[in-house]
């Protein structure tokens, strides 16, 4: 799949760190969206591009953000308005122009302390949400006390005037190659026990939960690789199918390995993002269309090679350099 660039936006200087795939979505008027670290990481930003317009609103001073317990996480509400998940208890409704059209406390953050760790309950991270399932939004969070692997599905019902948490579950291991050290005797090791697998993303799709699970470490996967990576589904009754789409036996191989995946906003591809360049695909992303059920390759646009797509919806995808450049391009 040849991509070819129909427009370029310049986000403002202050706009700081990596911008990665899990905090864009795009919403159905085609508005992009994410939340970026501002002015040298010391506060969160929302960013929007809409009607060929870059806009920002700057979100709460938080410090250093590698300290901070949540990362405020965008929701897609409908074609005109986008969430922002600013903490476990504090929802903030956007027009598409950024200007704040409403704020929300969300009930029932008590439901998050079923996991909870040291009297921690899992964070909020910055992962865009998209697509309901009965009327509940998905929201992958990260672990209470390390980060970076995340494992908890938590669902939102967000109404006209009110918000609540109503329940939170992971995915344990049966079902995924579990393989965590590419040595028999090592995995059944009665000291090794994997509660729940990590959970790249997840979104409302189809009337099921679509799923990108990352593997089972206890450790980093950004520092160690995984075991594994599955696309699969997950009914509302908690039954996880088939897999579309697998990769495994990784730690049975040289190099480290890991993907992450996103589903895009769109519902019609899975963004898969290689961690290391290990492997045949190098470190290059790849698309999985869900129509088809096949791995598409894309080619980047001429002077975007090193870009990487972090969403896709109508028929445009998005492209960013991790910084301040962000292009359009279709097929």
């Amino acid at each position: 799949m040849r991509l070819t660039k129909t427009a370029e936006f310049a986000l403002p200087d202050k706009v700081g760190g990596l911008i990665r795939a899990g905090s864009c979505l795009v919403s159905g008027d085609g508005v992009f969206c994410a939340v970026v670290w501002w002015d040298g990481g010391g506060r969160y930003a929302l960013v929007s591009i809409a009607d060929q317009v870059v806009r920002t609103v700057l979100l709460d001073e938080i410090g250093d953000p590698s300290d901070a317990y949540d990362t405020p996480a965008p929701v897609l509400l409908d074609d005109s308005a986008f969430g922002v998940i600013a903490d476990a208890g504090t929802l903030r409704v956007y027009g598409t122009d950024l200007r704040l059209r409403r704020e929300r406390t969300i009930a029932g953050d008590d439901v998050l302390h079923r996991f909870a760790r040291h009297g921690q309950r899992p964070r909020v991270f910055g992962r865009a949400c998209r697509g309901a399932l009965a009327d509940e939004h998905v929201v992958v969070l990260d672990e209470p006390i390390g980060t970076g692997n995340p494992r908890y599905l938590a669902f939102l019902c967000i109404g006209e005037t009110s918000a609540a948490w109503t329940r939170i579950a992971t995915l344990g291991p049966d079902g995924f190659p579990v393989d965590r050290f590419g040595d028999d005797h090592l995995n059944q090791s009665p000291d090794v026990s994997v509660d729940s697998c990590i959970i790249g993303d997840a979104a409302g799709h189809s009337g099921s939960i679509l799923v990108c699970v990352e593997g089972s470490d206890a450790s980093s996967v950004h520092r160690y690789g995984a075991d594994f990576f599955t696309i699969t589904r997950v009914t509302p009754d908690g039954t996880v199918t088939p897999p579309l789409y697998r990769q495994s036996g990784w730690k049975r191989r040289p190099g480290k390995h890991a993907i992450n995946g996103k589903v895009t906003s769109s519902g019609r591809y899975v963004l898969l993002t290689p961690v290391f360049a290990s492997g045949e695909w190098k470190g290059r992303q790849r698309l999985f269309d869900l129509g088809a059920g096949e791995v598409v390759e894309p080619v980047l646009p001429r002077g975007a090679t090193k870009m990487r797509i972090v969403d896709h919806a109508g028929t445009t995808f998005w492209l960013s350099d991790g910084a301040q450049r962000i292009l359009c391009a279709e097929a």
